[in-house]
């Protein structure tokens, strides 16, 4: 049995047509999410597309807008028009022509129009790297005219007219003049896919649409051709030109975020299926620079998955060093993080941070995240409720038959006694380890197990206004500076989240005594040190002492208290939410401030 195979030797065109893929990406028509422009808007939509396909038309019109950025802005017009029936495609701009179109070239010995779309690897972009030029590569041209069944390009320079016309990427006419003085200067390319390679495929108008009117958004964030250069498109159907929409496609309220020479950052609130888009110097494509950028902004809000609510559009201008891509097709770009996330950061991170600050956009999308994670722990909060209930701690003791009231205490020795003076049947107890958690988001509530115990206790949960299980919910603590702070957090934890708790006259802040005495065989118990003074002044009395803490009352102390109980209605004024927002907001500079002025 003989195993030995036959070397075989393609020419271009035999390779080119056999594996096109090679060059072009995906010939075959695939299904994927695309950015699409539709009805105004960027969204992502489902597609059966042939990427290889609509490479063609990508690598011909950026020659044209390469051609504008070497004339460094004085070429003000391309023209692209699409014949839907027929699939040619043309492609006009008003620039140099040729350099030397005439003549032939030193290396090929052929025209230098005919090297340009015949050999793979010419161009004239190898060597300038003074400006963001588009195609890099000296291939797409040629492979067009290789996969067209009809390709023809006329151009006009200072001197001369060159035209030529391959079919199946045989020449069939060769034109070579003087230029007349009327002859415009220019290039304009026409091609006809070929049916072998591309069989019963039709261009898509909305992919047609959105790619031309991203290049001319990118036209007009570009520095050099921005100001003059237009784009102006149609559809040929039926021999009726339909103009193609190339206008703006973002939203009126955006966040940009522009360097000179790096390029712009844009950013605007996601809508139904929007989506995000990314290019570096011009080409359309996927890389590590927008996780870079989604990550600083997540960081900005806290949240990792904060990219679900907003859209970016980045577009870079990388110099030579830094363009590099997986494919020809330029769909990746492929630089690792450590390669570009310390230039970006060098150029854009404090913009992009300094211009979220404030903004309304930021709110919108604060507003969004909020509402999210609220959804999230809610269910949280009921879940861990009901695990709460199984297995309340021995921190609470409940009332036995009707749950009047419940007293809040300041750690376990206050509620020792508070539980032996309280009544059992009607008055509850449960008492905290120490300060609870600053409830400033709604997370806070699910990661504290104490807060978690008291909304099981008091069969609360934020997004359901009802009647708490015991009438009145009575803060118990110490009258010092920890007690005090306690008190705040835990009025902070109900104005926040439970309002009408406060606004329905169920929340109580315990008076207790701050000196106790004997006179005359009475125990006399006083609220104030002056109040103390005024009475036993002139007075014979014994047994004085200051009850610093709720831990140091006795049991007939606490008697006493219960006996004649003194509450503070905690009501919502005027000035409770501004004060509170200082004390346990997010603003440290607000609470410095009022600290320094104290």
């Amino acid at each position: 049995m003989n195993n030995n195979k036959e070397i075989i030797a393609l020419d271009i065109f035999e390779a080119l047509r056999l594996r096109p893929e090679m060059y072009i990406s995906q010939v075959s028509p695939m299904d994927d999410k695309l950015p699409i422009i539709r009805n105004g808007k960027l969204q992502a939509i489902d597609k059966t597309w042939s990427p290889g396909f609509m490479h063609l038309i990508v690598e011909i019109l950026e020659n044209a807008i390469d051609e504008a950025k070497r004339m460094k802005g004085k070429m003000k017009n391309i023209w692209v028009s699409i014949n839907l029936d027929t699939n040619e495609v043309t492609v006009r701009d008003e620039g140099m022509g040729f350099h030397r179109a005439a003549s032939r070239h030193s290396k090929t010995k052929k025209n230098v129009v005919r090297t340009a779309y015949e050999e793979l690897h010419a161009g004239s972009n190898f060597i300038d790297t003074s400006i963001n030029i588009i195609g890099t590569h000296g291939v797409g041209s040629a492979v067009c005219n290789i996969l067209s069944k009809h390709f023809e390009v006329n151009t006009t320079n200072r001197t001369h007219n060159v035209h030529y016309v391959w079919d199946d990427y045989k020449v069939v006419s060769e034109k070579k003049e003087k230029r007349a003085e009327t002859d415009q200067l220019g290039t304009t390319v026409s091609f006809i896919p070929s049916p072998e390679t591309f069989p019963n495929y039709k261009w898509d108008k909305e992919l047609i649409e959105t790619y031309l009117a991203f290049k001319q958004f990118l036209i007009g964030l570009d520095p050099i051709i921005g100001k003059n250069l237009k784009l102006h498109c149609n559809f040929i159907q039926q021999e009726i030109e339909i103009p193609i929409n190339v206008s703006n496609f973002l939203p009126e309220d955006t966040l940009r975020i522009s360097n000179k020479e790096w390029g712009t950052i844009i950013l605007w609130p996601s809508y139904e299926n929007s989506c995000s888009v990314s290019f570096i110097n011009g080409s359309q494509c996927t890389g590590i620079h927008q996780r870079i950028i989604n990550d600083w902004i997540n960081e900005y809000f806290e949240y990792n998955l904060a990219h679900h609510f907003y859209e970016t559009l980045v577009s870079l201008n990388v110099p030579s060093t830094l363009m590099r891509f997986a494919d020809q097709n330029k769909t990746k770009y492929a630089v690792s993080r450590f390669e570009i996330e310390d230039i970006l950061k060098n150029i854009f991170h404090n913009k992009i941070i300094n211009s979220l600050k404030g903004s309304r956009i930021t709110q919108e999308i604060e507003k969004r995240i909020e509402d999210r994670l609220y959804s999230e722990n809610i269910k949280v909060i009921k879940k861990a409720q009901r695990t709460s209930r199984r297995k309340i701690s021995d921190k609470y003791s409940a009332a036995s038959k009707y749950k009047e009231s419940i007293f809040v205490t300041e750690g376990i020795s206050a509620s020792g006694s508070l539980r032996q003076a309280r009544d059992p049947e009607t008055e509850a107890v449960y008492s905290l380890k120490g300060k609870i958690k600053n409830t400033r988001r709604l997370s806070d509530l699910t990661s504290n197990a104490e807060i978690l115990e008291i909304m099981s206790i008091l069969n609360m949960t934020p997004n359901e206004k009802k009647k708490p299980a015991y009438d009145n919910i009575i803060i118990a603590t110490d009258s010092d500076e920890d007690g005090n702070h306690i008190t705040s957090l835990i009025i902070n934890l109900f104005y926040k989240w439970f309002p009408y708790i406060i606004e329905d006259g169920r929340l109580f802040k315990l008076t207790t005594p701050l000196v106790v005495c004997d006179y005359k065989n009475e125990r006399k118990y006083f609220l104030t040190s002056e109040e103390f003074h005024k009475f036993s002044e002139g007075k014979s009395v014994s047994n004085v002492n200051y009850l610093k803490g709720l831990g140091s009352l006795s049991i007939e102390d606490w008697k006493y208290v219960m006996n004649n109980k003194i509450l503070l209605k905690i009501i919502d004024d005027r000035s409770a939410k501004r004060f509170l927002n200082i004390a346990f907001g997010d603003s440290t500079a607000l609470r410095k401030e009022w600290l320094a002025k104290k």
